[in-house]
């Protein structure tokens, strides 16, 4: 991945219906960057989803968006669109902590990840 944003996408895209698929599970920031100037996102979080949604019908392929989950102690898992409107709190863990965590033997919260996908993950290290 060149982390190129949205035309990105659209070049993953056009790849999978090379290989016969017909939709195509694109998620939030999909091929995202910073700006090596500010650090701040080049793209928007849905740029990606909103590009392919207007390219399918020419690419042939029906865009999946997938949506941004959140864990809140409150309703459990939900959209962070409908926890941020509700004001809800939610928990948040890195991929880079949570790697830290696993190679360290810490404990890795099941809101975050399964204990069976964890062993397999530390089973495999």
């Amino acid at each position: 991945m060149h982390m190129a944003g949205p035309r990105e996408a659209i070049q993953h895209m056009i790849i999978r219906k090379n290989f016969g698929c017909t939709h195509f599970i694109i998620g939030r920031d999909m091929a995202g960057s910073k700006s090596s100037v500010t650090g701040e996102d080049f793209y928007g979080a849905y740029d990606a989803q909103d590009f392919a949604k207007e390219m399918s019908e020419k690419l042939g392929v029906t865009p999946v968006p997938s949506l941004n989950l959140v864990y809140t102690e409150e309703e459990g898992y939900t959209t962070a669109d409908y926890a941020k409107e509700k004001g809800l709190n939610t928990k948040k863990l890195s991929g880079t902590k949570f790697r830290q965590m696993l190679r360290g033997g810490d404990d890795i919260p099941e809101w975050f990840a399964f204990k069976s996908v964890v062993k397999v993950l530390r089973d495999n290290m």
